[in-house]
Protein backbone atom coordinates (compact mmCIF):
# COMPACT_ATOMS: atom_id res chain seq x y z
CA UNK A 1 0.00 0.00 0.00
CA UNK A 2 1.66 3.54 -0.82
CA UNK A 3 2.15 5.44 1.66
CA UNK A 4 0.57 9.11 1.47
CA UNK A 5 3.32 11.64 1.48
CA UNK A 6 1.47 15.26 2.45
CA UNK A 7 4.63 17.41 1.69
CA UNK A 8 5.33 15.91 -1.55
CA UNK A 9 1.85 16.73 -2.28
CA UNK A 10 2.05 20.10 -0.77
CA UNK A 11 5.25 20.34 -3.42
CA UNK A 12 3.08 19.08 -5.89
CA UNK A 13 0.39 21.91 -5.22
CA UNK A 14 2.93 24.68 -4.71
CA UNK A 15 4.38 23.81 -8.17
CA UNK A 16 1.25 24.13 -10.24
CA UNK A 17 0.30 27.47 -8.07
CA UNK A 18 3.42 28.74 -9.62
CA UNK A 19 3.46 27.55 -13.01
CA UNK A 20 -0.22 29.58 -13.31
CA UNK A 21 1.05 32.52 -12.08
CA UNK A 22 3.86 32.50 -14.35
CA UNK A 23 1.53 32.11 -16.90
CA UNK A 24 -0.72 34.82 -15.49
CA UNK A 25 2.43 36.99 -15.47
CA UNK A 26 3.35 36.14 -18.72
CA UNK A 27 -0.17 37.00 -20.07
CA UNK A 28 -0.01 40.49 -18.59
CA UNK A 29 3.07 41.04 -20.26
CA UNK A 30 2.16 40.03 -23.92
CA UNK A 31 -1.00 42.39 -22.88
CA UNK A 32 1.22 45.01 -22.20
CA UNK A 33 3.20 44.48 -25.05
CA UNK A 34 0.09 44.59 -27.47
CA UNK A 35 -0.64 48.21 -25.72
CA UNK A 36 2.42 49.13 -25.94
CA UNK A 37 2.74 48.69 -29.59
CA UNK A 38 -0.82 50.07 -30.21
CA UNK A 39 0.26 52.77 -28.56
CA UNK A 40 3.77 53.31 -31.12
CA UNK A 41 1.46 52.64 -33.93
CA UNK A 42 -1.35 55.12 -33.11
CA UNK A 43 0.95 58.51 -31.95
CA UNK A 44 1.16 61.29 -34.07
CA UNK A 45 3.78 61.08 -36.95
CA UNK A 46 6.95 63.54 -37.04
CA UNK A 47 5.16 65.19 -40.01
CA UNK A 48 1.78 65.87 -38.53
CA UNK A 49 3.54 66.89 -35.17
CA UNK A 50 4.88 69.85 -37.42
CA UNK A 51 1.45 70.36 -39.18
CA UNK A 52 0.26 70.65 -36.05
CA UNK A 53 2.58 72.84 -34.46
CA UNK A 54 2.18 74.58 -38.09
CA UNK A 55 -1.52 75.70 -37.60
CA UNK A 56 -0.70 76.41 -34.14
CA UNK A 57 1.70 79.28 -34.92
CA UNK A 58 -0.16 80.13 -37.79
CA UNK A 59 -3.44 81.01 -35.70
CA UNK A 60 -1.22 83.05 -33.33
CA UNK A 61 0.40 85.31 -35.97
CA UNK A 62 -2.70 85.71 -37.56
CA UNK A 63 -4.33 86.50 -33.94
CA UNK A 64 -1.88 89.40 -33.92
CA UNK A 65 -2.23 90.91 -37.38
CA UNK A 66 -6.17 91.06 -36.58
CA UNK A 67 -5.45 92.60 -33.48
CA UNK A 68 -2.80 94.81 -35.53
CA UNK A 69 -5.33 96.29 -38.04
CA UNK A 70 -8.09 96.92 -35.80
CA UNK A 71 -5.99 99.15 -33.68
CA UNK A 72 -4.98 100.79 -37.62
CA UNK A 73 -8.40 101.01 -38.84
CA UNK A 74 -9.65 102.81 -36.07
CA UNK A 75 -6.49 105.12 -35.71
CA UNK A 76 -7.21 106.25 -39.30
CA UNK A 77 -10.94 106.78 -39.46
CA UNK A 78 -10.84 108.66 -36.19
CA UNK A 79 -8.12 110.64 -37.53
CA UNK A 80 -9.60 111.70 -40.81
CA UNK A 81 -13.13 112.32 -39.52
CA UNK A 82 -11.64 114.60 -36.86
CA UNK A 83 -9.53 116.39 -39.68
CA UNK A 84 -12.35 116.70 -42.00
CA UNK A 85 -14.60 118.26 -39.09
CA UNK A 86 -11.88 120.92 -38.58
CA UNK A 87 -12.46 121.63 -42.54
CA UNK A 88 -16.06 121.73 -42.84
CA UNK A 89 -15.77 124.35 -39.66
CA UNK A 90 -13.69 126.36 -41.64
CA UNK A 91 -16.01 125.98 -44.74
CA UNK A 92 -18.61 126.84 -42.86
CA UNK A 93 -21.37 127.33 -44.64
CA UNK A 94 -19.41 128.73 -47.70
CA UNK A 95 -21.32 127.86 -51.20
CA UNK A 96 -18.37 127.63 -53.41
CA UNK A 97 -18.33 125.03 -55.79
CA UNK A 98 -14.97 123.99 -54.83
CA UNK A 99 -15.87 122.72 -51.65
CA UNK A 100 -18.94 121.17 -52.86
CA UNK A 101 -16.36 118.30 -54.14
CA UNK A 102 -14.53 118.06 -50.85
CA UNK A 103 -17.99 117.39 -48.74
CA UNK A 104 -18.86 114.93 -51.03
CA UNK A 105 -15.51 112.97 -51.19
CA UNK A 106 -15.13 113.35 -47.27
CA UNK A 107 -18.37 111.72 -46.79
CA UNK A 108 -17.63 108.79 -49.12
CA UNK A 109 -13.79 108.51 -47.84
CA UNK A 110 -15.73 108.70 -44.00
CA UNK A 111 -18.61 105.80 -45.18
CA UNK A 112 -16.00 103.44 -46.59
CA UNK A 113 -13.37 103.41 -43.44
CA UNK A 114 -16.59 102.98 -41.34
CA UNK A 115 -17.82 99.72 -43.42
CA UNK A 116 -14.12 98.63 -43.16
CA UNK A 117 -14.28 98.80 -39.57
CA UNK A 118 -17.45 97.00 -39.50
CA UNK A 119 -16.68 94.17 -41.34
CA UNK A 120 -13.61 93.50 -39.01
CA UNK A 121 -15.32 94.37 -35.70
CA UNK A 122 -18.07 91.82 -36.78
CA UNK A 123 -15.47 89.30 -37.93
CA UNK A 124 -13.22 90.06 -34.79
CA UNK A 125 -15.95 89.00 -32.46
CA UNK A 126 -16.33 86.06 -34.04
CA UNK A 127 -12.94 85.07 -34.64
CA UNK A 128 -12.71 85.48 -30.46
CA UNK A 129 -15.44 82.17 -30.58
CA UNK A 130 -13.37 80.22 -32.85
CA UNK A 131 -9.68 81.05 -30.73
CA UNK A 132 -11.99 79.72 -27.65
CA UNK A 133 -12.77 76.30 -29.08
CA UNK A 134 -9.18 76.20 -31.25
CA UNK A 135 -7.51 76.73 -28.17
CA UNK A 136 -9.65 73.81 -26.39
CA UNK A 137 -8.80 71.37 -29.25
CA UNK A 138 -5.36 72.24 -28.56
CA UNK A 139 -5.60 71.43 -25.00
CA UNK A 140 -6.54 67.92 -25.60
CA UNK A 141 -4.18 66.97 -28.13
CA UNK A 142 -1.74 64.79 -26.88
CA UNK A 143 0.97 63.82 -29.66
CA UNK A 144 2.54 61.00 -27.93
CA UNK A 145 -1.41 59.50 -27.94
CA UNK A 146 -3.14 60.79 -30.49
CA UNK A 147 -3.08 59.48 -34.13
CA UNK A 148 -2.79 61.03 -37.38
CA UNK A 149 -6.33 59.96 -38.56
CA UNK A 150 -7.87 62.15 -35.32
CA UNK A 151 -6.05 65.38 -36.25
CA UNK A 152 -5.82 65.71 -39.71
CA UNK A 153 -9.35 66.35 -40.67
CA UNK A 154 -8.93 69.16 -37.72
CA UNK A 155 -6.06 70.45 -38.92
CA UNK A 156 -7.25 70.91 -42.73
CA UNK A 157 -10.21 72.74 -41.45
CA UNK A 158 -8.39 75.24 -39.79
CA UNK A 159 -6.11 75.83 -42.12
CA UNK A 160 -9.26 76.41 -44.58
CA UNK A 161 -10.35 78.66 -42.04
CA UNK A 162 -7.20 80.60 -41.77
CA UNK A 163 -6.63 80.99 -45.17
CA UNK A 164 -9.72 82.66 -46.07
CA UNK A 165 -9.66 84.74 -42.50
CA UNK A 166 -6.18 85.80 -44.27
CA UNK A 167 -7.99 86.91 -47.42
CA UNK A 168 -10.35 88.49 -45.69
CA UNK A 169 -7.65 90.53 -43.87
CA UNK A 170 -5.66 91.97 -46.86
CA UNK A 171 -8.86 93.06 -48.35
CA UNK A 172 -9.98 94.84 -45.39
CA UNK A 173 -6.32 96.39 -45.49
CA UNK A 174 -6.62 97.10 -49.10
CA UNK A 175 -9.92 98.87 -48.49
CA UNK A 176 -8.51 100.81 -45.54
CA UNK A 177 -5.57 101.77 -47.48
CA UNK A 178 -7.55 103.61 -50.43
CA UNK A 179 -9.96 105.02 -48.35
CA UNK A 180 -7.28 106.72 -46.49
CA UNK A 181 -5.31 107.88 -49.00
CA UNK A 182 -8.13 109.01 -50.93
CA UNK A 183 -9.25 111.45 -47.82
CA UNK A 184 -5.63 112.54 -47.00
CA UNK A 185 -5.59 113.75 -50.77
CA UNK A 186 -8.89 115.21 -50.60
CA UNK A 187 -7.78 116.74 -47.25
CA UNK A 188 -4.74 118.60 -49.07
CA UNK A 189 -6.77 120.14 -51.75
CA UNK A 190 -9.33 121.45 -49.20
CA UNK A 191 -6.67 123.14 -46.90
CA UNK A 192 -5.15 124.25 -49.70
CA UNK A 193 -8.58 125.76 -51.22
CA UNK A 194 -9.07 127.39 -47.33
CA UNK A 195 -5.75 129.21 -47.11
CA UNK A 196 -6.82 130.79 -50.54
CA UNK A 197 -10.27 131.66 -49.90
CA UNK A 198 -8.79 132.93 -46.45
CA UNK A 199 -6.22 135.09 -48.11
CA UNK A 200 -8.99 136.22 -50.71
CA UNK A 201 -11.28 136.89 -47.55
CA UNK A 202 -8.35 138.81 -45.85
CA UNK A 203 -7.46 141.50 -48.52
CA UNK A 204 -11.02 142.00 -48.97
CA UNK A 205 -11.69 143.30 -45.27
CA UNK A 206 -8.00 145.10 -45.03
CA UNK A 207 -8.10 148.73 -44.89
CA UNK A 208 -6.97 150.47 -48.16
CA UNK A 209 -4.65 152.17 -48.04
CA UNK A 210 -4.42 156.52 -48.48
CA UNK A 211 -2.82 157.27 -51.48
CA UNK A 212 -0.07 160.02 -50.96
CA UNK A 213 -1.20 163.94 -51.90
Amino acid sequence: MPVFHPLRFYNFTSNKNILNMKNNTLVMVALILALGLTSCKSKMSEKMKEEFNQVKNDWALFSSDLTSFGDSVKFNKERIMKADAKIMKKIGKSKDEKFNTFKSNSTTNETNLANVWKSYDDFQKSFADSTTAFNAWVSKIDTLKTSDKEVKAPIENYKTFLTNSKASLQQWTADMTNATDAAQKDLEEATKLVGTANQKAAKAVAPKKKKKA
